[in-house]
């Protein structure tokens, strides 16, 4: 019976160990592919997502550095960042060095940025978008941005953050472009439920984290508020539309500086056509 109770405690301290100081700083980049015949055959889109950077420290700031140098190296055509840039504006006096961070990134084509609720909270919203832009980011709030990428269209909405932001998606969503590869950002996923009846091809979300800790047969007492349903990985949005829903676990933490079994990610998506010339 000792014996059981020493094994007991030795796997829970070196779970709270994992969790704290290893998981949390493990970085992984996970690699998606999704085929469009909106697209030509001889074209391929390279897409980065990051999502809930959660800066709350300088040591967040060391650790983003490592991020940045990643995605670069990889030589997006678009980085889209899904939301959630700090934890708590009152502690924000590390402005000028994410900014600076921001900057380096430096994607082929463009980068876009949408709200997360912790962007609009505690009178963020105006410095937020000073600050993006400042970052040379296109901050869209339920706006559409069009792109030619060897003669096809692809266009990205960006959906104002659904729990503090302006939810009048309806307006956007029923003037979606034909003939076009059309990518929703919404920072809840949950979302999903509204956009999928849409002719969208792509919808990415974060504001989950994966749920930080993750139970599988309890997950929808950990996950946060709209994003019960759809909170981890690819889903399947509609057959129609061949349409798919991606959910980032992000990069940093909030409330708890923890992760289990769900480390933090970068995604990198590839879209390749099938439309012949």
């Amino acid at each position: 019976m000792k014996i059981k109770i020493n094994l007991f405690f030795l796997i829970l301290i070196c779970t709270i160990y994992y969790s704290v100081f290893i998981e949390p700083i493990s970085i992984r980049t996970k690699h998606l592919t999704f085929t469009s015949n909106h697209l030509n055959a001889n074209t391929s889109i390279k897409l980065i997502q990051i999502s809930d950077t959660h800066f709350s420290s300088k040591q967040d700031l060391e650790r983003f550095k490592k991020v940045v140098n990643n995605i670069n190296q990889m030589k997006p055509d678009f980085i889209l960042f899904t939301g959630d840039l700090v934890s708590d504006i009152r502690k924000f006096s590390y402005k000028q060095e994410v900014i600076e961070l921001l900057k380096q990134l430096t994607p082929k084509i463009g980068k876009i940025a949408i709200y997360g609720n912790h962007d609009h909270g505690g009178y963020f919203t105006e410095q937020y978008e000073k600050l993006l832009v400042e970052c040379n980011f296109t901050l869209l709030k339920n706006e559409e941005k069009t792109y030619f990428v060897q003669k096809r269209k692809v266009s990205f909405i960006g959906l104002d953050d659904y729990m503090l932001g302006n939810k009048q998606y309806h307006k956007i969503l029923e003037h979606i472009q034909k003939n076009t590869y059309t990518i929703v950002l919404a920072h809840e996923p949950d979302i999903a439920d509204l956009t999928k009846n849409y002719p969208i091809n792509l919808q990415l979300s974060g504001h989950s984290h994966g749920g930080q800790i993750y139970l599988p047969f309890y997950k929808s007492y950990i996950m946060p508020p709209y994003a019960k349903k759809y909170n981890r990985g690819v889903y399947k949005l509609s057959n129609k539309h061949n349409s798919h829903l991606v959910v980032s676990n992000g990069i940093g933490t909030t409330k708890l500086p923890i992760r289990l079994l769900t480390p933090p990610e970068i995604i990198s998506i590839e879209i390749k056509g099938q439309l012949k010339n």
